[in-house]
């Protein structure tokens, strides 16, 4: 009968040692980083924005939006897209006074369209709420 060396016990232990090590660190930067991103704040939109009513005034020539802000934080609307019937898209930079949570705010934008058609006006607020609404001129 032939006896076979094998592996030190000890040299045995320290590799049993190391991989558990690396294991561990494994898993922990796993953990951190999902963790991580589950505490996190949030970074999305904070205004919720309902249009109440919408209207074109033809002897002004302005669209007047009445928008009521559902949300948790302040609407500040910065930004207006009119898409004509025929597709064209105009985009308007506009400064309204912020609407507060739970609040009614007026938006009047000043634009010349032909009367009769149907517009789809987008507003887009400073943290990236946005409402859609269809208004016929």
């Amino acid at each position: 009968m032939r006896l076979r060396k094998g592996i030190s016990p000890i040299i045995a232990t320290v590799l049993l040692i190391l991989i558990a090590i690396a294991t561990g660190i494994v898993i922990y930067a796993f953990a951190a980083g999902w963790v991580g991103t589950r505490f996190s704040e949030a970074t999305g939109p904070q205004a919720i924005l309902v249009v109440e009513n919408a209207y074109y005034d033809s002897t002004n020539q302005q669209f007047v939006l009445f928008v009521r802000n559902d949300g948790a934080g302040q609407a500040n609307i910065n930004r207006v897209y009119i898409t004509c019937p025929n597709g064209t898209i105009t985009k308007l930079d506009i400064t309204s006074n912020p609407i507060e949570p739970g609040d009614v705010g007026k938006i009047v934008v000043n634009t010349k369209v032909e009367t009769g058609k149907t517009y789809t006006i987008k507003l887009i607020s400073s943290d990236g709420a946005e409402v859609t609404v269809r208004v016929r001129a």
